[in-house]
């Protein structure tokens, strides 16, 4: 599997293991990492592979070289900057072959000095240089949604920030002096490790040498039960259904949200970070795809309601308009004339509704997809203009945290794109003047997301209200010819009149009565679904949610137009920071809401 014929969301192969191996071992731990590797790739077929390795001695090397070998993408998180990590190898020839992955790597940076540490502090082996290394394993277990451990499987006097250490980062979580985001409540960097047993040269054989396993976190929920990466590599199918159309899609995206024309796009970005113009090309394709599952989710859901509305109708008129006998001598055309024609219609169409449009919607998952996606895509737009402005912040720290099981994957795919920007963030986040990228910033997200979220309110507020308009005129009605029927009917058993009675008995002919019952049973029906439909679209709920984010985004303005305007910088980016958190928070809420709303073939009645 190459690049070129996966998707755009990689599969993030992290790696740790020890430095020194037995050379009688490489060639089996070799075909064990394949083994592991050539799994995922069938798996996951649609998902490009990037394999996050410090290059240390020993495992972090065999792996990437496999990784390598079988197309995977290598990216380097430098533990020290060259000079000081180079030191810690044996020979001429691992340095050499240290350079030599180098030269391979997609991308190599270079890991910040922990606070409480220094430069001349780490140039010299010790607690410093520990915890550099130790580092780097969080960075590298956070990232990954692939783990793979080479290591004898003993914790007992294991040294400080070493491989029992990284394992546990990946079972249970980073502390937070190696990760400034650690939660003791966040799931999104935790997951299983794929235990290749690997002896140390001098050392006790352990049980199992050579073998895999894999090891769960103690705390299983169901983010580490979820297949993830299935979710993963779908969205990567999805982006590659058609790529001429997704391409097309992508620069009305960026357009949207940048609020020009396409053409336009390039020359206006050209400024921005580089890795502020990754994030835009995800969100672009993230964005792409929910709007097409929006349409496919709308349009499914239309004609499930209207296929229950038809089948009711059918049925209606089958059980209160009058039925033609077959004599016992009729002809064909006679007897295919008193077929229950009415009923098979409705079985038909209830069959058609309820087998297949609502089968094919639930295979095509349009409602999950657009929900997934939608999410996916809102956080990278807080992520891009987060970029823009300089902050360090990942939204994947903040997002989705209450919302868990399959909605994991969304965390799990920002940590993965987040593995491609890493590199970028630490050389060109403060591309540009401070102050033009925060204006940028206002225009293009505060005041853009101010104007969508009034406009947005507004109209569904009116759609609330005008479907409750006519869901109300529809029962009227039907109410209104029951109680005109009732009259009819009752009136001449109390009033003698010659005229009430011809018009009662008209009433009673079986064709008009059948009528009339059709049409006042019709139009409840079609009041209820009306009603259920607003419900599934959930048009009051969203007037409100909009309603709260216009003047959340409309009072971040004024203040922001005010610490701008002062030259405010830092309060300005705080703010920004805190908006971020607070939109992500109420979007967390939008799918939470349509997760309580799953597409259903409505009940009328």
């Amino acid at each position: 599997m190459t690049t070129a014929s996966a998707g755009p969301l990689p599969l993030v192969v992290g790696v740790t293991g020890h430095r020194a191996l037995r050379a009688e071992d490489i060639t089996a731990l070799a075909q064990a990492v394949r083994g592991v590797i050539d799994g995922v790739r069938q798996q996951y077929s649609h998902c490009p592979l990037v394999v996050l390795s410090p290059l240390a001695e020993g495992a972090d090397r065999l792996v990437a070289r496999v990784a390598l070998e079988l197309g995977a993408r290598l990216i380097v998180p430098l533990p020290l900057p060259p000079a000081i990590y180079e030191q810690d190898f044996a020979t001429d020839a691992s340095r050499a072959e240290f350079h030599d992955l180098l030269a391979r790597a997609e991308n190599v940076f270079e890991l910040p000095i922990l606070h409480g540490s220094s430069t001349t502090g780490i140039a010299e082996p010790g607690e410093q240089r520990d915890r550099q290394y130790a580092q780097a394993g969080a960075v590298v277990a956070r990232h990954s949604q692939i783990f793979l451990a080479l290591w004898d499987g003993v914790t007992d006097g294991a040294a400080p920030g070493g491989t029992a250490d990284i394992v546990q980062f990946r079972l249970e979580g980073a502390p937070g002096r190696y990760d400034p985001a650690a939660s003791p409540l966040a799931f999104a960097s935790i997951g299983s490790v794929y235990h290749i047993v690997t002896p140390r040269p001098g050392a006790p054989v352990p049980d199992g040498a050579l073998t895999t396993k894999v090891l769960v976190p103690p705390r299983r929920s169901d983010a580490v039960a979820a297949d993830l990466p299935r979710w993963m590599d779908t969205f990567n199918e999805d982006a590659l259904a058609e790529p001429a159309w997704l391409e097309s899609a992508q620069q009305q995206s960026k357009g949207w949200l940048l609020g020009m024309e396409p053409q336009q796009i390039n020359e206006q970005t050209a400024s921005l970070a580089h890795s502020a113009r990754l994030v835009l090309e995800q969100y672009s394709v993230a964005d792409s795809l929910a709007v097409w599952y929006a349409s496919e989710a709308k349009r499914a859901t239309k004609w499930l309601f209207a296929c229950v509305f038809i089948a009711a109708l059918f049925f209606n008129l089958f059980h209160s308009l009058p039925h033609q006998a077959s004599e016992g001598d009729a002809g064909l055309l006679e007897r295919a004339a008193a077929m229950p024609w009415l009923l098979w219609a409705f079985l038909a169409v209830s069959m058609i509704g309820s087998l297949w449009l609502h089968r094919r919607a639930k295979e095509e998952d349009y409602q999950n997809k657009h929900q997934d996606y939608r999410a996916l895509a809102e956080a990278l737009r807080i992520q891009f203009f987060w970029r823009v402005a300089g902050l360090p912040n990942l939204v994947v720290d903040h997002y989705l945290r209450k919302q868990r099981g399959e909605l994991e994957w969304i965390r799990n795919a920002l940590r993965a794109w987040d593995a491609e920007s890493m590199p970028h963030r630490s050389r060109d986040e403060k591309a540009g003047p401070l102050a033009a990228r925060l204006a940028f910033v206002r225009k293009h997200w505060v005041e853009e997301q101010r104007d969508y979220y009034t406009k947005r309110a507004r109209r569904e507020q009116h759609v609330f209200e005008r479907e409750e308009q006519r869901i109300a005129t529809l029962v009227k009605l039907s109410v209104g010819f029951a109680m005109v029927l009732a009259v009819v009917l009752t009136v001449p058993l109390f009033v003698q009149s010659e005229r009430l009675e011809e018009v009662m008995h008209a009433v009673e002919d079986q064709w008009t009565h059948g009528l009339i019952m059709v049409a006042i049973v019709t139009i409840a029906v079609a009041a209820g679904l009306r009603h259920g439909y607003m419900q599934q679209m959930a048009y009051s709920e969203h007037a409100k949610q909009y309603a709260r984010m216009a003047e959340l985004f409309s009072t971040a303005d004024r203040h922001l137009a005010r610490m701008l305007d002062a030259g405010d910088h830092h309060h300005a980016s705080e703010l920004l920071r805190e908006l971020g958190e607070e939109a992500l928070e109420e979007n967390g809420d939008w799918v939470q809401l349509h997760r309580e709303r799953p597409l259903e073939v409505p009940h009328s009645g």
